[in-house]
């Protein structure tokens, strides 16, 4: 459980990390902002962003070879959503999106994540998030150990 415990934090400080580095870099983005958060909306609806932490946390529990009860993974989704509350999620992302994007490029954005198909993209990029991650979580330690070797970082 402590692994698991461990992976969780080192998770989230990864994800935190890697949003706060973004925000901070492109904190000149202001003038962006009310339509990039209409986008960070869109994009991120509190179902995604729930979706989205419970596959995070799904995965941590997976990569600690260890197995959680139902009330265990209820309380570290919890602990997961204090550690990166929705609203403030949402100012990264808005944050990001206006830092690398132009009001009218984001209105065109906007624009297609209402169309079906932006609707539909929107709804499965959770589940096609955690496909592709589980993919890849199969795949890395099969390979890693032969790959470490051959980079003389393991015996």
């Amino acid at each position: 459980m402590k692994k698991m415990l461990v992976g969780l934090v080192l998770g989230v400080s990864v994800a935190a990390g890697a949003v706060g580095t973004s925000w901070v870099n492109h904190a000149q983005a202001a003038s962006s902002e009310s339509v990039a958060m209409q986008l960070s909306r869109l994009v991120l609806s509190k179902d995604n962003y729930q979706a989205i932490i419970k596959q995070v946390m799904q995965s941590m529990i997976q990569a600690s070879g260890q197995q959680a009860d139902a009330k265990t993974q209820a309380k570290l989704e919890a602990v997961m959503l204090e550690a990166l509350p929705y609203d403030e999620m949402l100012a990264f992302n808005a944050k990001v999106y206006g830092s690398r994007f132009k009001d009218s490029e984001l209105q065109d954005i906007i624009t297609f994540y209402k169309t079906p198909t932006g609707t539909k993209l929107v709804k499965e990029l959770p589940s096609i998030s955690g496909d592709v991650g589980a993919l890849v979580g199969k795949m890395i330690p099969q390979r890693l150990p032969a790959l470490m070797k051959k980079h003389g970082l393991t015996p």
